[in-house]
């Protein structure tokens, strides 16, 4: 797994380490080429080094630790909250583009029994975002979650035949949770023991970052899964099984 922490939004998997040092290039250029798009500033070309490389639990699916880095705990500033919002709302809106004229019945379609259909894809996709929130929360086991997210995840939960909208109301309740940090939770670093299997660093900058890399990675996912169906032709190869090697 590969992380771009600056500029953010890439996250992305490959099958082997050598696949990722053949392949990261082309997929960086892709990631700043996006971002220039929505006139957000990019470095010059898409040359990169490892800066730093950590041990993770798990194989980089739904819940296993996604990694966490010197960057992660520098304290997010309120314009930067912003900027990884504004990120973050061009990649919402980009995953909604691409399945709003979507029939009912590639939205049920499956690839395979193991892998997710579109519909399920869009409702985890929701689903994680409502779950990142509660990665810096105190633990909610007494007072419960803030109204934001309960409410969120209560519609959600009551309205899943209704994916895009609940990805929208995720989304909507992630920018109000992100922009109401209380003081000091700017840059503390939490390892949650709550609705989770194994225990990760996580803080606000993690929070914001993992959004935008999720929301992207699984639009990625959605394209690749419509052009597979379309020509019937191979994934690319960064959808292969992961190794468990975590980079930044």
């Amino acid at each position: 797994m590969a992380h771009v922490l600056e500029p953010p939004g890439l996250g992305i998997r490959f099958p082997s380490r050598d696949a990722m040092e053949s392949g990261f290039t082309p997929v960086l250029a892709d990631h700043l080429a996006w971002l220039s798009a929505h006139g957000e500033p990019v470095p010059p070309d898409a040359s990169y080094r490892i800066a730093e490389e950590v041990e993770v639990a798990g194989d980089f699916e739904s819940g296993d630790d996604a990694g966490f880095y010197g960057p992660d705990t520098l304290p997010v500033t309120r314009n930067e909250i912003e900027r990884y919002l504004r990120i973050g709302s061009w990649a919402h809106r980009e995953l909604l583009e691409l399945v709003d004229p979507l029939p009912e019945e590639l939205l049920e379609r499956r690839e395979s029994p193991s892998v997710r259909s579109i519909r399920e894809i869009l409702l985890h996709v929701a689903q994680a975002e409502l779950w990142y929130m509660t990665r810096i929360l105190d633990d909610p086991t007494d007072s419960g979650l803030p109204a934001v997210i309960s409410q969120a995840h209560g519609w959600v939960k009551g309205h899943s035949a209704r994916p895009l909208d609940c990805l929208r109301v995720s989304w909507e309740a992630f920018q109000e949770f992100a922009r109401s940090l209380p003081p000091g939770w700017e840059g503390r670093v939490t390892v949650p023991g709550w609705y989770a299997s194994i225990p990760e660093k996580w803080s606000a900058r993690k929070m914001l970052r993992r959004a935008i890399e999720h929301c992207r990675e699984h639009t990625r996912n959605i394209r690749r899964l419509l052009m597979s169906w379309e020509i019937n032709g191979p994934r690319p190869p960064d959808d292969s099984p992961p190794g468990r090697r975590n980079q930044a």
